[in-house]
């Protein structure tokens, strides 16, 4: 049996994940439970009792890697878990490189967000407290950070599922060719 197996119910688990968080802005527990059942027992079928270790492995790795931004509280304890998920289905290198995808649509998407509010006024520009932040740390050597103020852009939260359902299913295309 070949590994692609597990890329459709992935696909579906990140892109359920996502109109999810669109929509609610919760990731439901039953979805990314049933999600990581299934990542594991694919695993098993694809490749026995190693699948299952890459299986157990990838969840610990996609766990590890978005756990500290919620500590911080950049991200939501919901999408941590659907990490965790999806290193399941992908195993630890695979969850690695996935997560980095998906941090780096997320980076994308709040430079959007922060380039919107120099387009459109309806919110508050993030650019006036970047800069006084940036300020500090040149001449001070120390860096300072300022929370949004009510109403800024960045201090409104967005779907990061969204981002990993993209993130992750760029990384997929790239590492399996669908042809």
């Amino acid at each position: 049996m070949r590994p692609e197996i597990l890329l459709i119910p992935c696909l579906l688990l990140i892109w359920s994940a996502a109109v999810w968080d669109l929509r609610s802005r919760r990731i439901p527990n039953r979805l990314v439970m049933a999600g990581a059942a299934m990542g594991i027992l694919l695993q098993v079928v694809v490749a026995g009792p190693g699948g299952a270790l890459a299986a157990i492995t990838g969840l610990l790795v996609g766990l590890a890697i978005l756990l500290p931004g919620y500590l911080i509280g950049f991200t939501g304890a919901g999408d941590a878990k659907l990490m965790a998920a999806v290193g399941t289905f992908l195993g630890p290198l695979g969850v690695l490189q996935a997560a980095l995808a998906s941090i780096l649509v997320g980076g994308l998407i709040a430079l959007g967000f922060a380039f919107s509010a120099l387009i459109f006024r309806q919110s508050i520009s993030p650019w006036h407290r970047y800069g006084l932040m940036f300020k500090t740390l040149t001449v001070t050597g120390k860096p300072l950070y300022i929370a949004p103020e009510e109403g800024e852009v960045m201090g409104k939260k967005f779907p990061f599922a969204v981002s990993i359902a993209i993130g992750t299913t760029g990384w997929m295309i790239w590492q399996w060719p669908l042809a």
